[in-house]
């Protein structure tokens, strides 16, 4: 029973695995006979949220260093009044040191976060301005393309004979530096 069951398995993943490849290779030479210029639209929506994310971030930053700022003025407050007293107790006295060590630490990570923040607006600014150029870049070349689509074929004719015996020599004097030039691994002596 359990042969007859591993055979039905298996003939079913056979079966399986021979029609998967008969079903994509129609596909795959659709595909490759037909190749799809794809255009991409802008990046609108990606860039909206990077905003709001961003506007996120400087409301938490600023509402971070609101709080630290109370938290230092509470603490100037708390470090006065023991000071007034005519005793001082040492355990106030520690804890408000206590208090200091952990208002210190917090304007570290607070300044680290701010800086990383700025950081952060700079790397999002320069990838939508790279973004932007590669959109203008598409919308050059589409346009290069509708205009090369609409000229004569004679004209295109001449023009792709002329390119290509431009990057023929083009190559030529590279091929030629290179069988010259030392390769890196081999040694003079």
């Amino acid at each position: 029973m359990k042969i007859e069951s591993t055979i039905a398995a298996a003939v079913v993943f056979a079966a399986l695995t021979a029609w998967a490849q008969n079903g994509s290779s129609p596909v795959a030479a659709r595909s490759s006979s037909h190749p799809r210029a794809v255009v991409a639209d802008s990046n609108a929506l990606g860039l909206a949220e990077n905003a709001r994310a961003q506007s996120a971030i400087h409301k938490r930053v600023e509402n971070m260093g609101s709080t630290l700022a109370k938290m230092h003025s509470l603490l100037k407050q708390m470090q006065a009044k023991p000071s007034a007293g005519s005793h001082s107790d040492p355990i106030v006295k520690a804890s408000l040191e206590m208090w200091g060590l952990m208002l210190a630490d917090l304007d570290t990570q607070f300044e680290e976060l701010r800086l990383t923040s700025r950081a952060k607006g700079d790397l999002d600014a320069r990838r939508s301005a790279l973004y932007k150029q590669a959109e203008a870049n598409s919308a050059a070349a589409r346009r290069g393309q509708e205009s090369a689509g609409s000229a004569t074929p004679a004209t295109s004719a001449g023009q792709t004979s002329n390119t290509g015996s431009a990057s023929q020599g083009a190559t030529e004097p590279k091929a030629a530096q290179s069988s010259t030039s030392p390769t890196p691994g081999a040694s003079p002596n």
